[in-house]
């Protein structure tokens, strides 16, 4: 069975709903706030990312390694300056 809401009900739920419009319409701006900061700590941007298809993957090459070289610099060294970081 179906239950039917009488015209006082109806009527009091329309202005209990205005009577909360009326009083949220000055905190508006800090729901909308909150709202947002919620969705984002729920869902971060991190999650927005778009999915590239697995099948366009491009075939990496080998990379050829090569020997670590120091190139000698114009410094003298003797010099009494110390090193910047340490």
């Amino acid at each position: 069975m179906r239950r039917r809401f009488s015209k006082a009900e109806i009527i009091i739920a329309v202005l209990i709903a205005i009577g909360l419009l009326v009083s949220l319409r000055t905190l508006f701006i800090p729901i909308l706030v909150l709202g947002i900061i919620f969705l984002m700590y729920k869902f971060p941007p991190s999650r927005w990312k778009w999915k590239v298809p697995t099948g366009r993957t491009m075939a990496k090459g080998k990379r050829k390694s090569g020997k670590f070289r120091v190139i000698n610099g114009n410094k003298e060294p003797d010099s009494d300056d110390f090193p910047k970081y340490h």
